[in-house]
Protein backbone atom coordinates (compact mmCIF):
# COMPACT_ATOMS: atom_id res chain seq x y z
CA UNK A 1 0.00 0.00 0.00
CA UNK A 2 2.68 2.75 -0.24
CA UNK A 3 2.58 3.03 -3.93
CA UNK A 4 6.00 0.90 -4.80
CA UNK A 5 4.76 -1.25 -7.41
CA UNK A 6 2.91 1.94 -9.39
CA UNK A 7 4.27 2.84 -12.59
CA UNK A 8 3.40 5.61 -14.73
CA UNK A 9 3.36 5.96 -18.67
CA UNK A 10 2.92 9.35 -20.35
CA UNK A 11 0.98 8.65 -23.66
CA UNK A 12 -0.19 11.50 -26.45
CA UNK A 13 1.84 14.58 -26.22
CA UNK A 14 1.17 18.18 -27.69
CA UNK A 15 -2.28 19.72 -27.67
CA UNK A 16 -3.55 22.87 -28.10
CA UNK A 17 -0.13 24.42 -27.11
CA UNK A 18 3.58 23.96 -28.19
CA UNK A 19 4.49 22.53 -24.79
CA UNK A 20 4.64 19.03 -25.21
CA UNK A 21 2.65 18.30 -22.08
CA UNK A 22 1.15 14.67 -21.80
CA UNK A 23 -2.81 14.57 -22.86
CA UNK A 24 -2.81 11.23 -21.43
CA UNK A 25 -1.08 9.25 -18.71
CA UNK A 26 -1.26 5.49 -17.88
CA UNK A 27 -0.82 4.53 -14.30
CA UNK A 28 -0.02 0.44 -13.76
CA UNK A 29 -0.23 -1.37 -10.63
CA UNK A 30 1.65 -3.77 -9.21
CA UNK A 31 -1.01 -6.66 -10.74
CA UNK A 32 -0.84 -5.18 -13.76
CA UNK A 33 -4.37 -3.45 -13.32
CA UNK A 34 -4.66 -0.25 -15.44
CA UNK A 35 -6.29 2.93 -15.99
CA UNK A 36 -5.50 6.24 -18.48
CA UNK A 37 -6.06 9.73 -17.13
CA UNK A 38 -7.08 12.09 -19.88
CA UNK A 39 -7.77 16.05 -19.08
CA UNK A 40 -11.51 16.68 -19.10
CA UNK A 41 -12.76 18.07 -22.37
CA UNK A 42 -15.13 20.42 -23.73
CA UNK A 43 -16.50 21.27 -27.63
CA UNK A 44 -12.74 19.92 -28.31
CA UNK A 45 -10.90 21.79 -26.04
CA UNK A 46 -9.06 20.93 -22.89
CA UNK A 47 -10.96 22.69 -19.81
CA UNK A 48 -9.01 25.02 -17.87
CA UNK A 49 -10.21 24.47 -14.20
CA UNK A 50 -9.72 27.22 -11.62
CA UNK A 51 -11.41 25.04 -8.06
CA UNK A 52 -14.08 25.79 -6.76
CA UNK A 53 -15.48 29.12 -7.03
CA UNK A 54 -18.69 30.34 -5.68
CA UNK A 55 -20.48 32.92 -6.93
CA UNK A 56 -20.82 36.57 -5.54
CA UNK A 57 -24.10 36.46 -4.97
CA UNK A 58 -23.64 33.35 -2.21
CA UNK A 59 -22.52 35.89 0.34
Amino acid sequence: MDGSGLRFETMDHGGEYPDQMPQAIRLTDAEGRSCIYVPVMQNGRVVDCLGHMEDAEDD
